[in-house]
């Protein structure tokens, strides 16, 4: 263990200071005194050579960027698909034959309808698809 010498301040009386001590008590005049670490001084900085080196830096980065091949990229566009053009006589037959059904089931969901509604608007639903039915049949 090495020992630093060096004076109390406040009665000049010698003191033996250890270098891992926070602080040393002097045997004479029994004053405590806090030990300050000397803090080694920040290296000198070279402004011109950190520059130099920094541009020198920036420059390589820019020919390994060079260097590297370009990537495209490539932007998609969405179209939609054409749709074949329906056949108007099939979707009016299906509709036809298929009328009455959803009708019914759309006018049983209705929650604001009376019962008795419901059942009137289905009874001239259904007519309505039978009268059809019975005018296509006879004209054939």
């Amino acid at each position: 263990m090495k020992l630093q010498k060096t004076v109390c301040p406040h009665c000049g009386a010698p003191l033996a200071i250890d270098p891992k001590a926070l602080q040393v008590k002097c045997e004479y005049c029994g004053m405590t005194t806090i030990i300050e670490k000397a803090v080694p001084a920040a290296p000198a900085v070279d402004s011109e050579e950190q520059g130099y080196r920094f541009e020198k830096g920036r420059l390589r980065a820019q020919a390994e960027q060079a260097s590297k091949p370009i990537v495209q990229q490539v932007r998609y566009e969405y179209v939609p698909a054409k749709r074949k053009k329906r056949q108007t006589f099939w979707w009016v037959m299906g509709w036809i034959f298929i009328f009455p059904i959803p009708a019914t089931i759309l006018i049983l969901r209705s929650k604001k309808m009376h019962w008795i509604l419901k059942t009137v608007l289905i009874v001239l639903v259904w007519g309505l698809y039978i009268a059809i039915a019975a005018s296509g049949s006879s004209a054939g």
